[in-house]
């Protein structure tokens, strides 16, 4: 029997050129607004300036927290949350990948509640906050689905835990989805986004509490994927590749909040919680494929329909379609250069443990949703696989 609960509260605008709604979107939520960002795309292509004037024009006062960097950290939220409460800030705006975007989300619970962002990330603590400022997201980049879901992750520091964290209080107010701004984006973070969406997508179809309707997009996601990458790779200016593959982000994103992740995105929070310099996309593709070899005999029934609807394997036997599958996969990512080892990426062998540790203790929750009855030790086998 299937139990599903379906609370999707944002507002998501979805057009080219959507970014000219801000104006009026934004009037709804306040007078000043705090625009969290990362240090250069924004600035670079122009989208900042364009965001500040919108809002100038319409009235809106605001003020730039600019220092978020990849795999966000804590101690920036804590700091740009002094900031706003000093400012009375309203709301808050994303702009940018999954990183300001998620620091966004967390800035608006801490400016309004005290005790620091970490005391709502820690699993030890599980504290819940009541309220939020609202947010409103807009991505400039097509893979992590947070402009269509609650969760954010953040790196602590001091103690290299990166955890995912996400209440009813973090969905955006309002999501302004505009495949024109993702065409500045670089062939890397190209492949590698839109990568983090097919991993959010096959994961959510793996997850033990799959349904029909978490399914339906997961599948539709993994197929705009695996047509439009190869498309926006070769040319990033190919507008038609470009919606079609923010389209499958936006399906990532409902269908991880209706299901949830699995045990591939606990290891890589391990692993770039370590390291930070790895790439969030990279990593899933590094450890996904060796993640399905090691539960296959739990999943291949799943794994079979992907090869079938995803990858057009024509196999009649599951088993064999599933192992199809995993070879496609890996032959996909390779045309982008994903197949790489932990070793070429600086990862040291006697760290992997310690990696193993501190992503089943802080995310325990989604290994548990895994196939396969996964441990900790689990997480280390794959982690030793992929080395």
């Amino acid at each position: 029997m299937y139990k599903i609960t379906s609370f999707l509260p944002t507002r998501i605008i979805f057009e080219v050129s959507a970014v000219k709604r801000l104006p009026e979107e934004a009037k709804k939520l306040g007078k000043k607004a705090m625009i969290v960002t990362g240090r250069h795309s924004t600035k670079e292509s122009g989208l900042l300036d364009r965001v500040k004037k919108l809002l100038k024009d319409a009235g809106i006062e605001s003020i730039v927290f600019d220092k978020v960097i990849p795999n966000p950290l804590s101690t920036h939220v804590d700091e740009a949350a002094d900031i706003a409460r000093k400012e009375n800030i309203e709301f808050v705006i994303g702009l940018g990948g999954g990183s300001p975007i998620d620091t966004a989300k967390c800035v608006a619970v801490a400016a309004i509640n005290d005790g620091g962002i970490w005391r709502f990330v820690d699993v030890e603590k599980d504290d819940i906050p009541a309220k939020a400022l609202p947010i409103i997201a807009i991505p400039t980049t097509h893979g992590t689905g947070t402009e269509a879901d609650p969760f954010a992750v953040l790196t602590n520091p001091e103690t290299k835990e990166k955890i995912g964290t996400g209440y009813d209080v973090t969905f955006p107010a309002v999501s302004l989805v505009d495949p024109e701004v993702m065409l500045t984006l670089p062939k890397d973070q190209t492949a590698y986004t839109s990568m983090d969406a097919f991993y959010h997508s096959i994961e959510a179809f793996l997850n033990i509490k799959s349904n029909p309707y978490s399914d339906l997009l997961a599948l539709d996601s993994m197929k705009r994927v695996v047509t439009n990458l190869p498309v926006a790779f070769e040319d990033g200016s190919d507008i038609e590749a470009r919606t079609e593959l923010t389209w499958a982000n936006i399906e990532a994103g409902i269908t991880e909040t209706l299901t949830g992740v699995i045990a591939n995105h606990c290891i890589e929070h391990g692993l770039s919680g370590y390291y930070q310099e790895i790439t969030h996309g990279l990593g899933l593709c590094i450890t996904g494929p060796y993640l399905f070899e090691h539960f296959f005999d739990d999943a291949y029934h799943k794994l079979a329909v992907v090869g079938r609807e995803v990858f057009s394997v024509n196999e009649y036997d599951d088993k064999r379609a599933a192992r199809l599958m995993i070879t496609k996969l890996r032959f996909f990512q390779e045309q982008f250069n994903l197949n790489k080892k932990l070793s070429g990426l600086g990862v040291k062998k006697d760290v992997l443990e310690k990696i193993a540790s501190t992503a089943y203790r802080t995310m325990k929750g989604i290994v548990v949703e895994s196939p396969g009855n996964l441990e900790e030790k689990d997480l280390l086998q794959v982690l030793e696989m992929s080395y």
